[in-house]
């Protein structure tokens, strides 16, 4: 129950956000690779790291409450701003562009496709083919057209492999994002504490603003 209730009020703070995470905004806090021995103490680490990304961020920036939804497989989703373009369906070809933070590393950006790390480009992908991590072709469903949807994508939905998108463009940025959600060591480690399947280190936060719908 006291785990439950951490992890409620850690996606609270999440959701107080007015819009895409900010850059600079997090400073370092205790990482999951030298969390105390303790269980409890362990845990309360963990989600401190998620209640973190929101005590960083100014009154100024927090105007705006989210209300996010959580799906039968876990998905947490809320809309940052609503469009009222054309809606995303089970084979459409969506152009979007993708802010993607590592919350088991304190929101560190592993993509951003309007910076030159990434070239200034969206992503255009197909829906139901295979293409995206199963949490991202989850949350796009039922976007429309000129909206932005933040996704908390958990570790069962993310990334298992290094082919399946949003794959960052640059080197470096593919190297921070695999050496966290496909490390191993880190994942058992947080499974003593939290129990299987409830790692931080897979989780990634996902700020998705849709261009088109084809």
């Amino acid at each position: 129950l006291a785990s439950t209730w951490l992890l409620s009020k850690a996606m609270t703070r999440l959701s107080t956000f007015s819009g895409a995470f900010r850059d600079g905004l997090f400073w370092d806090i205790p990482r999951t690779q030298s969390l105390p021995a303790s269980p409890l103490r362990r845990r309360s680490a963990v989600y401190y790291a998620l209640g973190a990304l929101w005590a960083a961020v100014p009154p100024s920036l927090a105007a705006q409450q989210l209300s996010f939804m959580t799906t039968q497989s876990g998905l947490r989703w809320a809309d940052i701003r609503p469009g009222n373009g054309a809606i995303v369906e089970e084979s459409s070809r969506v152009t979007f562009h993708l802010i993607g933070r590592l919350v088991g590393k304190q929101g560190w950006v592993f993509v951003n496709t309007q910076t030159e790390d990434d070239g200034n480009d969206p992503y255009r992908l197909t829906m139901g083919v295979g293409q995206m991590i199963d949490g991202l072709e989850e949350g796009l469903r039922g976007m429309r057209v000129g909206g932005t949807r933040r996704l908390v994508v958990p570790s069962s939905l993310g990334y298992m492999d290094r082919k399946h998108e949003p794959v960052p463009r640059s080197f470096g940025q593919k190297q921070r994002l695999y050496g966290t959600v496909l490390n191993d060591n880190r994942r058992q480690q947080e499974a003593i504490g939290l129990g299987a399947g409830n790692d931080v280190t897979g989780v990634v936060a996902l700020d998705v603003s849709l261009i088109n719908v084809r």
